[in-house]
Parts: C-alpha cells; structure tokens; sequence
C-alpha cells in the first residue's frame, strides 16, 4: 500500500536535489569569484583597463548564472523522474524568458538575471511534463502523428499557463514595488539597521540580491555615510555608529551571512570529508569576503536548515558590535574599506587603525561560529547517531558532484542507446516487414481441437527471419503498445485463412502497457469487426507480470473481453511472480503453465509441485495448457498429471501462416480418417 512520504523524507529529497544542481553549477561561480578578485587585484596594481576586461567576464558569467540553474535544475528534475531532458528544457526556457521579458527581469546585458524565477519556472515546467509523460518525438515510432499533436496540445496549454504566471509575477512586482516604496528602513537606527539586515539575509538566502532589491536604502546609507565622515574630519559631528563602513566590516566577515564564521564551523567539527574539502577550498576566496563556493556548494540558498543561522548571525553580529562601541569599547567605523578587504585588516583599518576592531571582528567570528554549529550538524546529520539517521547522511553524502556526474554520465549512456535502438526500429519498419508464426497447442485426448499461440518475427530486406529480441526495443522506446496493435491487425487478417468454422482459435500476448489501457477493449472489439473474425475465435494471453500493474482496470478489461466472447490466458503462470492470487482475483479461461517448472520434474520436489499445479483446473475451473514441452518423457509425464493440451518443440515449432494451415489441415483430416474406420 502506498504511504504518503514523510516530511522528514521530502526534506531529505529537498536537500539532496539542491545540493546536486548547485555543485553542478559550481565551476561558474567560481569562476565568476575569481575575475571579481583578479579585477580588484589589477585595480590595486594599478592596471584598471586589464582589471575591466575581468569585470567584464565576471558581469557575463552573472548574467548567464540563472539561465544555467534552469536549465540544470529542468535537466536534473527531468532525469531523476525518467523523462528526456530535451523534451522538459525547452519548456522551462520559454517560461523562464517570457516571464523575465515581460516584467523587465533583464540584466544591462538583456539577460534574464533573477534565479529564483529560474528555478520555480524549471520545477513548473518538470511537473508539467512529468505528469503528463511526455517522450522526445521520433519519426520511427508508430505512433508519431499522434505524439506530435498531442505534444503541440500540451505544449500550447503550457504556454497559457505561462501567460498566467507572467501576469502572477507582474502582479507579485507591482506589490513589492509598493512594499518598497513604503518600506521605511532606515539603517542609521538601531531597529532599522535590524530590520534592514534581516531582510538583506532574508533575500539573499533566496537568490534575490538584496542590495538591489534595496537599492534606495543603500544608496542613501552610502550617501549620509560619507557626509558623517567628512563632518567628524571636521570636527562638526561625531561619528555614527551605524554606517556603511560598520555594516561592511562586521557584518559580512567572509561574505554574506558572515561566511567565515560557517567556515571555520565546518573545518572545526565536520567529519564529512566532502565538505572539509569544500571549506579548505573555499578558505582562500572567503579571505577576501568572496563566499560563492561555500554558498552554493553546501548549498545555503534555498536550504531550510541553513537559511536560518545565514540570518541570524548578522543580526546577532549587529547587536554585539553596536553594544561594543555605544559603550566606547571599540572605536566607531571612520571609514568605508573596500569590501574585499580581508578580515582582521578590515576591522583594524575600519576603526581609525585600532587593534580593537580586529578584536571585535574574532569575537563576532566565534559567536557566528557557536550559533552556525547546531544548525550545520543538523543539516549534515551529525546529530543523530540511529539508523535512519546515518541512512539519511549517506543520501546526502550520495549527492557529491562525482555521484551526479556519474549519474549524468549514466543517463546520457541510456540517450544515446535509445537512439541508436530508434535507429534500429526505424530501418525495421522500412525495410522488411513483421511477420506472424503459429505454435500449435495439441489437446492429447481431442484431435479435433485447433488452437495456436501467436508469435512475431521479423524477415529483413534479405529474407532472414530474425527472432522477437525486437520486442524490448519498442519496450524501451515507449512503443509496446503500438506493437500490439499491430500484431492484433496481422493475426486479424491471417485469422481468416484459418479453419475458424472448425473451432480454431488463436491466442495474441499483449503487454502490460496494453491490458492495462482503457480503451483497448473498444479497440479490440472494432478490429474483430474490421476483419469479421468471430469474438469466440480469439485468445488474449496476458503475463504475470502484466497483472502488477493497474488491478482495476485489468479486471474491468478481462471481464470486458470475455463478455465480448473473448477467452483470456493466463501466460507464463509460475515463471516468478505471485501466482496464485492472481487466479483469485480474475476469472481466467486458460492457465498455461510456464516451461520453466518443467525443468525441474526430474526431481521428486518438483514433480510433487507440477503435479499440485495441475489440479489448479478442478478448483478454478480453467483449462491447463503445458507449455515448453520438448520430449516424449515431458510429454508422458504432464498427461499424467492429468493436463490434455500441451504446447511445444515434441509436437511442433512456430509455423509460418501457410505451414500452419496445413498443419490444420492435416490434423483435420486425420480425424476424419480416424472416424471414417469401422470399429472393430
């Protein structure tokens, strides 16, 4: 019975498929990281036009940040639900950049730039296309004109749906635009430097850039910054505490969230391998207050556990430090240091070259780092020592970016085989032709019973008959269903050179896929019409494992079948799966029983287990048909047990149409023969 996930396990999920799509995206940040340093560093020596030139790569590698998480986070969703990628990208990208368009979401550059409309418009698009199982067209499968038009339809409501959520996310920015016209913050307060640096932290942690997004409120902190500073160097104000300079060196220590206190939380109690990896990389940026690769590698945007310490330590971080020198324990910030400056330099030079300010900088690093440590154990599963626990620690461990790429390397293998069975198919269907053999199932003790299993081949362009290995080809490209279809009009139309006056009848196997469909009874009902075959003509056998799939609907096929006329079989039965419920729970005509429980009769156990099987028929009522019969020891052994059809190499193999009609006509007229003699 399907139980609904619990919050535990989707908060598990949640965490492992954002850590997965931003490992992948790391290279890109920090590569951007690294220009943004590299720029600064020619800055400071004194070469601005080469420093542009990084700038400028930097600015592009921004610009095309969130195109490359929708598209990453779309591939991944997509490949983790088994659905081509190529069908799900371009969907997102269209949501993505019309969206973006249309409400002015665009970088200087024209670029769509803001990343959480990347990645809501990836999931949206993945759960449009997952749900409805969409599958990349292909002129080889049987049933492209329909996918084509289905996919066009689908792919026209998702448009609509598009358009309301471009008008969602215009209504959204008209009331944030509101918000933040009315939004009084005024960071030269003490409550509004709080509120300012919770919601900075807040929007940060989601991918919005809060400095943009509070665009005025900076520009005017900068602005009334500068004019404070210039007044006290002349001695016509004092220093504010609050400034540019104060929120700049204390309160983004290592980057935003005071990143380095998180770092040396990791380096100090982490025993995941992986992560102190990633802390003893990201050490060098984080010195210079860039924290991009701590930021997406764990990852903290996005993560419920970590989104929380990533704004409260600035705002503990503010408290302290304002407490420190409203009591004149530190002196204030007189000036604004480049935000590049390291930590403890920072500190010293911010307050007028005070040993004091690095001091204050270490004791706010510490008190970041005790607040970021029960949050981060909690999110690295340190914190519990039971089972399920250490389970959930190796899910997350699983999402390195080795595993994912493995993963994608695994995936793109299956792409490119399922083109190459495509190929396969393709040149199936255009040279050569499918073809159907008949076995003939012998009633022991009734020479006038017809019947036969049929069986598809394929004879090529050169006249090679090529044995069903076809058949998981069209599994794999989602065309099983179509294969029936055709196999149900090929055994049709040879059914009528067949003695079907004369009681023959003939079984077809349908898939799962198949017996499942709702409409396949409809279909079966309007082809016995098309070709005017007798419904008390045709068999359909289904397998077991055919029976694992939707119980309902089977049943309600069955019974739609046999009330058609239709006798339905059991295939296979005893081959594997839960065999004897399935004869309780439908109303079978024919069990046949699987080859592979006689190859076991040579021993007593599996003798004693045939001979039990074939007494199925007294308590269901269903004829027995002995499958796989191969010599005259099998055979004498299964009329023993009391079973009169059997099928198999020791009475004939597959036969062509034309060899089976003989083969009728020759067990036809030895039963004449054999009622003409006089009794003796």
């Amino acid at each position: 019975m399907w139980k609904m996930p619990s919050l535990r396990s989707c908060y598990d999920t949640y965490v492992r498929d954002i850590s997965i799509v931003f490992l992948l995206l790391l290279p890109l940040t920090i590569c951007n990281a690294i220009s943004i340093f590299v720029g600064h560093f020619l800055n400071f020596a004194a070469l601005p036009d080469i420093a542009q030139k990084f700038f400028y790569f930097s600015n592009l590698l921004i610009g095309i940040y969130p195109i490359a998480l929708c598209i990453i986070t779309t591939y991944y969703l997509s490949t983790k639900h088994n659905v081509n990628p190529m069908v799900v990208v371009p969907y997102s990208l269209v949501m993505f950049i019309a969206i973006s368009l249309s409400n002015g979401l665009v970088a200087s550059n024209g670029l769509p730039n803001n990343p959480l409309v990347a990645l809501l418009t990836a999931i949206v698009a993945a759960i449009c296309c997952v749900s409805a199982r969409l599958y990349p067209l292909d002129p080889s499968r049987l049933d492209f004109v329909s996918a084509l038009y289905k996919q066009a339809a689908h792919f026209f409501g998702f448009l609509l749906l598009t358009i309301v959520f471009t008008r969602i996310t215009g209504s959204i920015m008209q009331s944030s635009a509101v918000f933040k016209d009315h939004l009084s913050l005024d960071p030269l307060t003490f409550a509004g430097g709080l509120a300012y640096q919770f919601v900075l932290g807040l929007l940060g942690a989601v991918g919005i850039n809060g400095h943009n997004f509070l665009f005025r409120v900076k520009q005017r902190l900068f602005e009334d910054t500068q004019q404070n500073i210039s007044a006290w160097q002349f001695g016509e104000e004092p220093l504010n505490i609050l400034s540019q300079g104060f929120y700049d060196a204390f309160l983004a220590i290592g980057g935003s969230g005071n990143s380095l206190s998180l770092l040396l939380c990791v380096l100090l109690f982490s025993r995941e391998k992986r992560h102190i990896a990633l802390a003893l990389s990201a050490l060098p940026l984080v010195m210079f207050n860039i924290n991009e690769l701590l930021l997406f590698g764990l990852p903290i945007i996005f993560n419920p556990t970590l989104i929380v310490p990533f704004v409260l330590v600035p705002m503990a971080s503010f408290i302290l430090v304002y407490s420190v020198m409203a009591l004149g324990l530190v002196n204030p910030v007189s000036t604004i240091v480049d935000w590049m400056t390291p930590p403890f330099l920072s500190g010293y030079l911010a307050t007028q070259n005070s040993f004091a300010g690095t001091a204050l900088q270490i004791v706010v690093i510490g008190m970041g780092v005790l607040i970021y440590r029960p949050f981060y154990l909690h999110y690295a599963g340190k914190n519990s020592t039971d089972s399920k626990s250490m389970l959930r620690k190796m899910e997350i461990e699983r999402s390195t970016l080795k595993s994912f790429l493995g993963d994608v390397n695994e995936s793109m293998g299956s792409y490119i085989s399922k083109h190459e069975v495509s190929q396969r198919i393709s040149k199936m269907m255009n040279r050569g032709e499918f073809v159907m053999f008949y076995q003939p199932q012998v009633n022991l003790k009734d020479n006038t019973h017809l019947a036969f299993e049929s069986l598809i081949r394929y004879r090529d362009d050169s006249g090679n008959m090529i044995p069903p290995s076809f058949i998981s080809d069209f599994q794999m490209l989602g065309a099983i269903k179509q294969l029936d279809e055709m196999v149900i009009d090929l055994v049709l139309a040879d059914m009528n050179a067949l003695p079907l006056l004369q009681g023959c009848k003939v079984g077809i196997n349908i898939s799962a896929e198949t017996i499942s469909d709702r409409d396949i009874v409809d279909s079966i009902a309007e082809r016995l019409h098309y070709y005017k075959i007798p419904a008390t003509s045709l068999e359909i056998e289904i397998t077991e494992e055919a029976l694992l799939e939707d119980h309902e609907q089977i049943s309600r096929n069955i019974n739609a079948l046999q009330r058609l006329g239709v006798k339905v079989a059991i295939d296979d039965f005893g081959s594997g799966y839960a065999s004897f419920p399935h004869l309780l729970k439908y109303n079978f005509d024919k069990v046949k029983l699987d080859r592979s429980l006689l190859l076991n009769v040579k021993e007593e156990r599996g003798q004693n287990l045939y001979q039990l099987l074939a007494k199925i028929s007294e308590v269901t009522g269903c004829a027995l048909v002995a499958e796989g019969v191969e010599t005259e020891t099998e055979k004498t052994f299964v009329e023993s047990c009391g079973i009169d059809i059997c099928q198999g190499f020791y009475f004939s193999r597959p036969l062509p149409l034309d060899e089976a009609i003989a083969w009728s006509k020759k067990q036809t007229e030895t039963t004449e023969g054999n009622e003409s003699q006089p009794a003796e």
